[in-house]
């Protein structure tokens, strides 16, 4: 019964964030304070991981939730708020990435300062090694990890954020995947450490 109250709560918090969207292609300010205090810490998060650049990061959100406000009556309401506009933040870095304002970087193999030992005894440090490992990976596959573990959302909606197909997501995800147990493996840590 419990996970019949949460599915439903869940369908109510859908529902009420498509009505708030629907509030704010009306000019209610209040509706997308409410969308932005929501989603602009993810959405944050998914950019300065995909950039690696702060500043850039900082930049592109504002003008994700600029184009937010400007372009909410284009919002049909056949995806998840979030997912809406984390297409238009991915759409915004890859213009970013296009103009050159930043760069993708190759897998790097050659860490400077590899750890002598791992004793990994708090989730903390381990969401740091599993970071900085997943921040020297090529940004597609990132992109894809931090989508799939960082920001939750399924293959359904990767795949309608990124226009790839729902199979080619899953590819990405398990190539991805391998590159970040090689990175890891890279800086001295074993299945074992972060099991």
């Amino acid at each position: 019964m419990n996970l019949l109250l949460i599915s439903g709560h869940s369908m109510f918090e859908e529902q009420e964030e498509i009505n708030r969207m629907r509030r704010v292609s009306s000019g209610d300010e209040e509706a997308f304070r409410k969308i932005y205090d929501a989603t602009s810490r993810k959405v944050f998060q998914y950019l300065y991981r995909l950039t690696k650049d702060r500043n850039l990061a900082e930049d592109i959100a504002s003008a994700t939730y600029l184009e937010v406000w400007k372009s909410a009556k284009s919002f049909r309401g056949d995806s998840k708020v979030l997912t809406w506009i984390m297409g238009i933040a991915r759409n915004l870095a890859m213009n970013e990435f296009r103009k050159g304002r930043w760069r993708e970087q190759e897998l790097d193999e050659n860490i400077v300062d590899p750890p002598e030992q791992f004793h990994i005894c708090a989730s903390a440090e381990v969401t740091h090694i599993l970071g900085e490992a997943l921040d020297r990976l090529p940004v597609i596959h990132r992109e894809i990890l931090d989508l799939v573990f960082l920001q939750g959302m399924n293959y359904e909606e990767i795949s309608r954020l990124t226009d790839i197909p729902v199979n080619t997501v899953k590819t990405r995800v398990f190539y991805a995947k391998d590159k970040l147990r090689t990175m890891l493996g890279f800086m001295g840590v074993t299945k074992d450490d972060i099991a």
